[in-house]
């Protein structure tokens, strides 16, 4: 019977718990925000602002026998003529010369190399005079650029604000444009070939400026401080970590909680932790090609709880003949497999552990333990005279697949109180299919966030597996930190029921095929 999943819609848990699952990306994201923030803050030029305000007014004469100056209101377009006029380079080259902002290295910048080098050449006073217009244009720009100058709402007010990289600088700048307007046009009246009186009649006349507010030094400098700039790289950090674990969860199609694995039919059991050097060493000792020897089996907390959960299922189900199988080659079945003879071993029950290697001659291991021996646990290679071999090696073609039971006698599996079988991946469909006959149920080891929903899916439809033929499922290697994070309820036992339960039940031997 072929098994083929259509149209698997998976329930996956998205923001808080994306951001406990990909707390690293977003760890990253901070970090490298904060980076940028101080980099932002010691590359940051400091600045100062002042600013003075003046206001534009009408003067009038009074007609009568007596000369009468009257203050009038003057329209929005003398209002906008005077900001053009303080805009001028005329204006603002008379503001260069009165403050000598020529020698001032932040409007006129050193002479590069090549420059003096051409001075030194020509030494001529053509040479001299023509630097000194350069440095009087340099420096009309570069105040040009300094100064902003703004008609304030819709009154007649201007408002000039002068920033430059001093404060005091930013003050004597601003009081010396608004001084150099009123002495410009005081100048101005006073041209020309006209009598006292003319002059004095039309110094009343046209719009004139008053300095409502003198600049002042500045005691801050511009932009946000410091601190509100980390705190905002910090604040972009989070934002931008947080869509990319979002991201990174919202694509990622490989196995990481309880719901994926149950979407396929079969129920998930319980996870199992990544194991360290020693305890994985352990479990490796079986492809070594080695005797099994005495070994010390070293319990986890984690790894013990599921195994526990994975007994009473086999329970349940009433199975003696299980068999420990993954989707694909290299999620950890073996591990799974001699854990769980080893903790049945440790519950004085006689377990026998059967090894089916891809295309080779399955071979059988008499596990044996006490509670008594702190865990330690015999397990010893039988030889084919010991199983009661039905037929020799040469009988078959190892390259193809074949039962196991068929290099054993059914009165010697009946023997056993639990028979623990190392299948071949689903993805080896022929082999899986051969290696499953006469078991009483099969326990998937699914390993977490490694295995793609597609590997799976392809490799139930290889096999023809169907979800009955499953006892559960683990998630193996997890990692530690994701425990009962992003939604999932993992599985909680006494450790130490796993050492005092009587886990397996003698079950029917095994009928011979």
């Amino acid at each position: 019977m072929s098994f083929h999943i259509e149209e698997l819609h998976l329930e996956a848990t998205y923001g808080l718990p994306s951001l406990s699952r990909r707390w690293n990306v977003v760890a990253a994201c901070v970090a490298a925000s904060v980076l940028l923030g101080m980099f932002a803050v010691l590359m940051k030029p400091v600045s100062y602002t002042a600013s003075t305000q003046l206001l534009i007014y009408l003067r009038e004469i009074q007609p009568g026998p007596d000369l009468i100056v009257s203050p009038g209101r003057a329209d929005l377009t003398q209002v906008e003529n005077e900001i053009e006029i303080i805009r001028a380079r005329g204006t603002l080259s008379k503001v260069v010369q009165s403050l000598n902002l020529t020698q001032d290295r932040e409007f006129v910048p050193a002479m590069t190399l090549l420059q003096r080098s051409v001075q030194w050449i020509t030494g001529s006073l053509q040479a001299s005079l023509d630097e000194s217009r350069r440095m009087q244009e340099v420096a009309v720009d570069s105040l040009a650029r300094h100064i902003t100058v703004k008609r304030v709402g819709t009154s007649h007010t201007i408002l000039v604000n002068v920033t430059t990289s001093d404060p005091k600088k930013s003050e004597r700048i601003a009081n010396g444009i608004s001084q150099v307007m009123l002495q410009a046009r005081v100048s101005a009246e006073q041209d020309g070939n006209r009598s006292p009186l003319q002059r004095e009649r039309l110094q009343g006349l046209g719009p004139s400026a008053y300095v409502m507010t003198p600049a002042l030094a500045p005691e801050k400098p511009n932009g946000p401080r410091n601190i509100l700039i980390i705190l905002g790289a910090v604040v972009a950090g989070l934002g931008i970590g947080s869509v990319l674990a979002v991201f990174l969860d919202f694509t990622d199609k490989t196995i990481r909680c309880s719901a994926q694995v149950e979407h396929f039919g079969v129920d998930c059991i319980g996870a199992i932790p990544v194991l360290d050097d020693k305890r994985a060493a352990l479990a490796g000792r079986f492809h070594s090609g080695k005797p099994a020897g005495q070994k010390e089996f070293l319990p986890d907390a984690l790894l013990n709880q599921t195994l526990l959960r994975a007994a009473v299922a086999i329970e349940s189900a009433r199975a003696r003949i299980v068999g420990i199988a993954s989707s694909i080659a290299g999620e950890g079945a073996s591990t799974v497999a001699s854990h769980l003879a080893r903790m049945a071993a440790c519950s004085r029950k006689k377990v026998l552990f059967v090894e089916t290697g891809p295309g080779g001659t399955p071979r059988f291991f008499s596990v044996s333990g006490s509670p008594t021996t702190a865990g330690r646990v015999d397990m010893q290679e039988l030889s084919a005279g010991a199983i009661g071999n039905l037929a020799p090696p040469a009988a078959y073609n190892g390259d193809q697949a074949r039962n196991w039971t068929a290099y054993c006698a059914p009165e010697f599996l009946a023997d056993y109180d639990l028979i623990v079988v190392n299948l071949p991946p689903l993805e080896r469909g022929a082999e899986f299919r051969m290696a499953t006959q006469n078991l009483d149920g099969v326990l998937l080891v699914v390993k977490w966030g490694s295995t793609h929903i597609e590997q799976i899916e392809r490799a139930f439809t290889v096999s023809r597996a169907v979800p009955s033929d499953f006892i559960g499922a683990v998630l193996n290697m997890v990692d530690r930190r994701m425990i009962g994070q992003f939604g999932d309820k993992l599985w909680e036992a006494e450790a130490a029921l796993v050492y005092r339960r009587r886990s397996f039940s003698r079950g029917k031997p095994i009928e011979a095929s």
